[in-house]
């Protein structure tokens, strides 16, 4: 009689490293590489069905299955596999926000736990469109989203030079003109501004700055937007720490 163990592949669980398992010559798996090809991120989640057979002379019972990757939960089934018979192992992957080639390693964990068998899953993901909120959270005004709406450089050593991306789309049917300044006449900080850009377009403008080798204090710049020459009411923060301020009692 076959018995059936179910694993889905979801995206947030960490797994834990093999330590003293062997690998098992008892479970031998039909297949240990399955291409799902082309799937559509669109479209959900995709599913296949390891099948092994237990070579061994005494039953096998899968203990657990883990993904390397740390995407995986599971529902195994308390069964054991005769000799000479099969099992299955399902594998149900989401290519939920992700897109191009993936390769997932996944562990089959036999003989409570001692043992072990690899199996892969791959394919490529087609992309699916998303709302912009989903890649840019942040409404700036005017069609203008952001990634960030603080830059947190963390903390540099006085001389040290750290560059961040701050990420935009121009979420409306026009093209426009996109530009930042510096906040209260302060200087420092160092950025070449977007200009023009076309409608429902996306980009990316890195933000530079060198800690003062006389600084001791931590640094903060207001960025201003503005869109089609318009200052926006909404400024992004810049926060830079001194790490000489890491010294001080």
């Amino acid at each position: 009689m076959e018995r059936y163990f179910v694993a889905f592949l979801t995206l947030f669980v960490l797994v834990n490293p093999l330590r003293s398992q062997t690998l098992s010559a008892d479970v031998v798996f039909e297949e240990r590489v399955y291409n799902f090809g082309t799937i559509l991120e669109k479209s959900g989640k995709v599913t296949h069905t390891f099948v092994f057979k237990n070579n061994g002379k005494t039953p096998v019972t899968i203990s657990d299955v883990q993904s390397g990757c740390g995407c995986i939960g599971k529902a195994v089934s308390k069964d054991a596999v005769k000799p000479g018979a099969k099992g299955k192992v399902t594998i149900t992957f989401d290519p939920a926000y992700k897109s191009g080639f993936f390769s997932k390693e996944i562990i089959v964990f036999s003989s409570n736990g001692q043992q072990f068998n690899r199996i892969w899953v791959e394919g490529t993901i087609t992309p699916a469109e998303h709302p912009v909120e989903d890649d840019y959270p942040y409404n700036f005004g005017s069609g203008l989203y952001l990634r960030l709406k603080v830059m947190a450089f963390g903390y540099l050593k006085p001389g040290e030079t750290r560059q961040m991306e701050l990420h935009y789309v121009n979420n409306t049917d026009k093209e426009m003109t996109l530009g930042f300044l510096l906040a209260g006449g302060k200087t420092g900080l160092t950025f070449t501004s977007p200009g023009r850009i076309g409608a429902k377009a996306r980009g990316v403008m890195i933000v530079s700055y060198t800690m003062p080798q006389t600084a001791t204090e931590n640094v903060t710049f207001a960025l201003s937007p503005y869109v089609n020459n318009k200052k926006l009411s909404q400024n992004v923060e810049v926060k830079i720490l001194n790490e000489k301020k890491l010294n001080r009692p």
